[in-house]
């Protein structure tokens, strides 16, 4: 098992001033710095950050998102096609440091949500589908998974649980596709978290540990030791990650609506949380 935590508890997005970043997660104890950025060209040096992140012994992995004009499940195939140039680009840039592993809500605008009668969504699914097999090719050629996150209701109508997650990746039918779960969706969607981590079994290629408040994993209600036992049993040794939004980045906390601190400072919701992840799942 490795340990992660993403940029955004600190800043958003990561960018060539934040290279200290990578110094600190690794002074905690942390394996895998999950960079958040959403540019096609990234915002820092790569060679620079390539550099440090083997000074510092951290691997990379990028977390992202896809705005309205970059939706590949859009009926706009102008942007479809800007979509599937952007996540290529991404796994570009990831390849390029070393990484594994891009993550996210990578198949639909984020934020998009409205009723569509059935007939409209699975047609929305199917455009999908086609634009991921064609990242997915780009993606396998670089050696990159993309870990495709379901998210709660308030922030997408396309992807909320974790069947739909594996029926999205069985239907694009690419070994460099799989899917990421979060226990902070999960405790909001899913009528059991443990079930939902089997159902996923060999799919789930990444793994988000929050708490319900978004706070320090282990502070809150998250049901964790079900949690570890799920994914005991369908051998899950991959990245267990801390996502954490900062509320003082504007655009930030009103994406994730978050409005108050979630802990007594950013280090400590990464710091404590991976102690206490470290303890759970040893």
């Amino acid at each position: 098992m490795k340990f992660g935590v993403n940029t955004q508890i600190w800043v958003a997005p990561f960018q060539q001033s934040d290279l200290t970043l990578i110094d600190k997660v690794a002074g905690m104890g942390f394996d895998v710095i999950e960079l958040g950025f959403f540019s096609a060209e990234p915002p820092f040096n790569v060679s620079d950050v390539k550099q440090r992140l083997k000074d510092a012994g951290v691997k990379a992995g990028i977390c992202s998102f896809l705005s309205a004009d970059r939706d590949i499940s859009s009926k706009d195939p102008d942007a479809r096609q800007r979509g599937v140039e952007f996540m290529n680009a991404m796994v570009r840039t990831l390849s390029a440091l070393g990484g594994e592993i891009l993550s996210g809500p990578l198949y639909a605008e984020l934020f998009r949500k409205r009723y569509l009668p059935a007939d409209e969504r699975a047609r929305e699914w199917e455009r999908c589908v086609a634009s991921m097999r064609e990242i997915a090719k780009t993606a396998a050629i670089h050696g990159v998974t993309i870990a495709l996150e379901p998210l709660n209701r308030f922030e997408t109508d396309f992807l909320n649980l974790s069947e739909q997650a594996v029926r999205l990746a069985s239907d694009i039918g690419s070994d460099a596709v799989g899917i990421l779960l979060d226990t902070f969706h999960m405790g909001v969607e899913e009528k059991n978290q443990g079930e939902a981590i089997r159902g996923a079994g060999k799919r789930l290629k990444h793994f988000h540990a929050c708490e319900n408040d978004r706070g320090a994993p282990g502070s809150g209600q998250v049901p964790w030791v079900e949690v570890r036992d799920a994914l005991k049993s369908i051998g899950y040794d991959k990245i267990v990650a801390i996502e954490g939004f900062n509320p003082d980045i504007v655009d930030l906390a009103n994406g994730a609506c978050i409005w108050r601190p979630m802990a007594p400072s950013p280090d400590r919701l990464a710091s404590d949380g991976v102690k206490f992840l470290k303890t759970l799942l040893a």
